[in-house]
């Protein structure tokens, strides 16, 4: 019996800012919580299966009547990405180990979904830190330096 290949998703997300007050600009990082005027969430997120073409996204627009009532609510985003994600033997991102990934999984705490399952991680900022010495480890560089876009 043929064993199936294993599904490797690549994926990104942007995430929006979060306003904070200040009094002044300083070279003090230091803002203290109380001071965060809105959580930031996530706007979209996108992904790829591998040996496919078509990338699929999903936006806070795609519900229009959660986003009339609250432009930032981000549930209907989150909701999709933890399926899509969940479904994946692998995932493949950018620095997507100490960002994408772990706000994606702060996001669903916080709208009460389940965990996501183990799943196999393949970051290529961290190979690109770890194994090269490109000038830059941005992923427009690498890609660039490499000839891939």
């Amino acid at each position: 019996m043929a064993q199936a290949s294993a599904r490797m998703l690549f994926y990104d997300i942007e995430t929006s800012l979060m306003p904070v007050a200040v009094f002044a600009l300083s070279h003090n990082d230091y803002i203290d919580p109380i001071n965060i005027l809105e959580e930031r969430y996530i706007i979209c997120g996108s992904w790829l299966w591998e040996g496919e073409k078509k990338v699929h996204s999903v936006s806070v627009l795609d519900d229009p009547k959660r986003y009339k009532k609250n432009p930032h609510d981000d549930q209907f985003v989150i909701e999709t990405l933890h399926k899509v994600l969940s479904s994946a033997d692998a995932l493949c991102g950018h620095n997507a180990d100490a960002f994408d990934k772990r706000y994606i999984d702060t996001r669903i705490l916080y709208h009460g979904l389940t965990a996501l399952p183990p799943i196999i991680s393949v970051d290529t900022y961290k190979i690109a830190k770890t194994r090269f010495s490109f000038a830059s480890n941005k992923l427009d560089y690498v890609g660039k330096y490499l000839g891939v876009g």
